[in-house]
């Protein structure tokens, strides 16, 4: 019986060991690059911009970072979004549709501004940031505005991915919102 209490044991401590390894290999970073509000600034300061003679923009090869295209499902909303639908209920649809808006641009820059925040936990987080963007179209058109951005973040994996955004946009000056992007400098 006592080899039968020992070898029980045994197993306990490593069937426990194994689910709390399984548990750390599925864990979000809470803090630095991989944390939701840093990604939340990457994905606007770079997933979002676009270069003067940049490649082409395919959302799910430049964006699948911060959304998981295998489980899209989610609630995207957004009032700059372009054409008839601001409202989404899947990421590769929400973001097939903004490669038209890219596609006529010749760049979209950003800037960040103020009011950053976060909630996170273990599972889901939820960040919020001002920025402001310039959208020059290749017909010569500008488009500078200010906006505010609040996602929603769900731990897939061991990564942080959007399943709920909330952005709102509204045009401004370029000469209200450049002091943001000398500051950026």
């Amino acid at each position: 019986m006592t080899h039968l209490k020992s070898a029980l044991s045994i197993v306990l401590v490593f069937s426990l060991g194994s689910v709390q390894l399984q548990a750390a290999e599925h864990t979000c970073a809470q803090t630095g690059a991989d944390s939701p509000l840093e990604l939340h600034k990457h994905w606007i300061m770079k997933g979002w911009e676009k270069k003067t003679d940049a490649p082409e923009f395919i959302f799910a090869t430049k964006m699948s970072r911060y959304y998981n295209l295998q489980d899209p499902a989610g609630i995207y909303w957004d009032n700059f979004a372009p054409g008839d639908n601001q409202l989404f209920d899947n990421a590769a649809t929400y973001g097939a549709n903004w490669e038209g808006l890219q596609a006529n641009a010749e760049s979209v820059t950003h800037a960040l501004t103020e009011g950053h925040s976060e909630l996170v936990g273990d599972k889901v987080s939820s960040t919020t940031i001002g920025f402001v963007g310039t959208i020059t179209q290749k017909s010569g058109g500008v488009i500078p505005f200010n906006g505010r951005s609040q996602l929603g973040w769900r731990c897939d994996s061991g990564d942080w991915k959007i399943h709920q955004e909330l952005n709102y946009a509204w045009v401004v000056t370029a000469e209200e919102i450049a002091h943001y992007y000398k500051a950026g400098k």
